[in-house]
């Protein structure tokens, strides 16, 4: 039974997150964390991953919300040291209050203010370092293998995360890879993809990283041989550089060769429905480092054209789609062009493989074990 709001029972694990922002990693924290079989803590500012977390029956405290960017200008690396210290002060007094069986640091910048704050905590609570991300840079990477060493437990969402962090496996601890999967029974196939006109979509927040820009340059090359071919943008700006790049993603959609062919239609809530109505899903971010996006269209019977890097590499193979070079917007038009053709024979493909590897009770059952074994 998840834990609530003035529970006497010490809670199983106390989750700790930087952020108050709903993303894919923290929704598959949301998954992991209501799977417990005990009480459950969440540490993290407010905002909407707070509010589903409490929807969902987590007890949340408070952190304060502060800037913790692993990408900052130079001012704001000088300070960081001190705002994680700061913050794992905060979860330092929520440890000693609550006594959970374990904590679990969820993403660097969490690992980073609980090794700074957590030092001489009695007794000793095991610490559980959930990694979800490449490494930004040489700098931070040292900083996260150094609290990675004081970590009793770390977990990678991919081997691509888990090869990042340790490449040459003298990081002096285990690291185990837990691949997040989806409810298959929400997920599922509707029908032979549609063809008539193909639609290509691409879901994600819009940001840089994701590279939206190659899906719009894929995409009109790819009309060349698909000429009734369109393309879908499913997300939202997470900041104000994204509302940029969406002004520049607008403006480019203008030009003749991608008039009238791409909807840019922001967050949407039913992602099984976008799945639906889409031939294929076209993913085009250079350092993916998993890619919840993928799994969920493997579930719905669609096909993916993706970049032959980081977790796609694990998640698709040519059962269910096609891999191109990163950053090659010609290769990615090819990519998308035979999964177009061949969409429904990697369709079925695609729904065999998210059941065979991507169920997420499998994933849930794993992720509980681990920490089951850690506190006993």
């Amino acid at each position: 039974m998840v834990g609530s709001a003035g529970v006497s029972t010490p809670p199983q694990a106390l989750f700790v997150s930087y952020t108050s922002l709903l993303g894919g990693a923290e929704r598959i924290l949301l998954d992991h964390a209501t799977a417990l079989p005990g009480p459950v803590v969440l540490a993290c500012p407010e905002g909407p991953l707070a509010e589903r977390a409490r929807a969902a029956g987590i007890d949340v405290v408070a952190l304060r919300n502060r800037r913790v960017e692993l990408r900052a200008s130079a001012r704001d690396r000088l300070a960081m040291p001190l705002r994680m210290t700061a913050q794992g002060r905060e979860v330092r007094r929520i440890a000693a209050r609550r006594r959970p069986g374990c904590l679990v640091a969820w993403g660097m910048r969490a690992l980073l203010s609980c090794a700074a704050g957590l030092r001489g905590l009695r007794p000793h609570r095991p610490l559980v370092f959930q990694h979800n991300d490449l490494l930004p840079s040489p700098l931070v990477g040292r900083a996260v293998r150094a609290a990675a060493r004081r970590a009793d437990l770390t977990i990678a969402l991919s081997q691509a995360i888990a090869a990042d962090l340790d490449p040459n496996r003298k990081l002096g601890v285990g690291i185990e890879v837990v691949r997040a999967g989806v409810d298959l029974t929400r997920f599922r196939p509707a029908g032979t993809p549609p063809s008539d006109p193909p639609s290509a979509l691409l879901l994600g927040a819009i940001v840089d990283w994701k590279r939206p820009d190659l899906a719009l340059e894929a995409t009109a090359l790819a009309a060349r041989e698909l000429p009734n071919l369109r393309l879908r943008i499913a997300g939202a700006p997470l900041a104000a550089a994204g509302s940029d790049l969406l002004a520049e993603l607008e403006h480019r959609t203008q030009q003749p060769d991608l008039a009238a062919r791409v909807d840019i239609d922001g967050r949407i809530e039913d992602v099984p429905a976008a799945l639906a109505a889409s031939t294929c899903l076209l993913h085009c971010a250079d350092r993916e480092p998993y890619g919840m996006a993928l799994v969920e269209a493997l579930a719905c019977g669609r096909p993916i054209a993706a970049p032959a890097a980081g977790g796609p590499l694990e998640i698709v193979d040519a059962s269910c789609g096609v891999l191109y070079p990163p950053g090659n917007a010609r290769a990615a038009a090819t990519a998308l062009v035979d999964v177009v053709t061949r969409a429904p024979e990697l369709g079925r493909g695609a729904r065999a493989r998210a059941e065979a590897e991507f169920d997420r009770q499998r994933a849930r059952d794993r992720f509980r074990s681990l920490l089951e074994e850690l506190v006993a």
